[in-house]
């Protein structure tokens, strides 16, 4: 089953949030769904279990045992979220020792270990989701070689969309280096205001840049995120009739068919 990472460089982009929220749609569409939180910050943890109880779990049971070779079994690291279909390994600040810069150098069972772990869970669930750090360290890049595609989150304006090129190429390193597969899914728009003149005209010049690359589902800037974060839930339990949620199940039912269209690609190539 297709495993997808959230990568930005820039921090601040709707990476965790958008990982969330996705979540919580694909499972509303009936989607068991992995979410993998790989960032040392936890923050995607904490989004499902809430803070402090996510800097007490045991990093014997988090993604830091992953990292640290100790080839844990899945249940022992994966847990249940409390929403019907989506399952979570938790992220842990212990992991950051992992995180070193220029990964291409380290060994490669070190860069293929979050990979190996997913090659025994991957066949649960109908969608892997790898939320990441805001750098391209160890963390990030044993993300893209686990994964079929990666999604880059941007905000509309030039500060949120910095970094977008350093994403590319780490993601034509890794594949050079150890995931020839690894796809671009495409890049998601997030904190989207329509009726700024400077947000349209981003969204036109990243589509004029990129093509079809860019989804053309956005996420919209909307109170219901954050209150639904607050309430330690994705936002299509929090309010699932509210325009917040419709926006995100737009995006998700757009990733699902990239993913779709990608598949079939690859099924022709081997045919």
């Amino acid at each position: 089953m297709p495993v997808v990472s959230a990568i930005n460089l820039k921090g601040g982009v709707g990476k965790t949030s958008l990982c969330l929220h996705l979540a919580g749609a694909l499972a509303l569409g009936g989607r068991r769904v992995l979410a993998v939180d790989n960032d040392p910050q936890s923050s995607l943890t904490a989004g499902f279990l809430g803070a402090q109880p996510t800097r007490q779990l045991d990093p014997a049971g988090t993604i830091a045992a992953v990292y640290a070779g100790d080839d844990p079994l899945p249940s022992a690291v994966v847990r249940p979220t409390g929403f019907d279909r989506i399952e979570l390994l938790p992220g842990s600040r212990f992991a950051v020792g992992f995180n070193i810069p220029h990964p291409h150098r380290a060994p490669h069972g070190d860069q293929a270990r979050l990979r190996e772990f997913l090659e025994q869970v991957r066949e649960a669930y109908d969608v892997v989701l790898i939320n990441c750090p805001p750098n391209l360290h160890m963390a990030s890049w044993a993300a893209m070689a686990a994964s079929d595609a990666f999604l880059v989150p941007v905000q509309p304006e030039d500060f949120g969309a910095q970094g977008t090129q350093d994403v590319i190429e780490s993601a034509t390193g890794v594949r050079a280096v150890i995931n020839p597969g690894l796809a671009l899914a495409g890049y998601v728009v997030s904190m989207f205001q329509a009726r700024r003149a400077v947000h349209q005209a981003y969204v036109e010049h990243l589509k004029a840049s990129h093509g079809s690359a860019v989804f053309a589902a956005t996420v919209p800037e909307a109170a219901d995120y954050a209150e639904a974060v607050t309430a330690r839930k994705p936002v299509g339990f929090h309010k699932p009739r509210g325009a917040a949620a419709k926006a995100i199940r737009a995006v998700a039912d757009e990733l699902v068919a990239r993913l779709e269209a990608m598949a079939a690609g690859r099924a022709g190539e081997a045919a």
